[in-house]
């Protein structure tokens, strides 16, 4: 069975983003999650209704992966959505997006959690040993 994953990460990254999702998508790869994340960018202004669309979708997760690049450390709603999957008890985990040397901080709520780079194997070792470590 899949795991459930939400994706945290700025619109900047979509592109990169959309990569990763259609890695889990090829039969070619290993990589597979069934994501929960926010396709489309709610058209509301109401910063309440947001959270509380965004805070279901995460109840619904078993972790909570960060996509990040240049920007993501600076994004308040990257930074409320990762304190809001630890506030659920839901694991973080981070994947730079680039490695050529452009990232250089992370969001701190991944401080003391996995932050691995674009490595599909790292990637679901790191995905797989915490949803079986946090299983609920």
């Amino acid at each position: 069975m899949a795991i459930k994953a939400f994706l945290s990460f700025v619109r900047e990254d979509l592109e990169m983003v959309s990569l990763f999702r259609g890695q889990a998508k090829s039969d070619r790869s290993p990589l597979e999650f069934a994501d929960y994340s926010i396709k489309e960018p709610f058209d509301s202004d109401n910063a309440e209704y947001i959270r509380r669309e965004i805070g279901e979708q995460i109840k619904l997760v078993t972790l909570t992966i960060c996509l990040y690049g240049p920007t993501t450390h600076a994004s308040q709603w990257v930074n409320w959505e990762l304190s809001k999957s630890l506030e659920l008890d839901k694991p973080l985990m981070g994947v730079c997006l680039y490695n050529d040397g452009r990232v250089k901080y992370h969001p701190a709520s991944l401080e003391k959690w996995p932050r691995v780079g674009w490595n599909i194997s790292q990637i679901v070792e790191t995905m797989e040993r915490l949803a079986e470590t946090y299983r609920r």
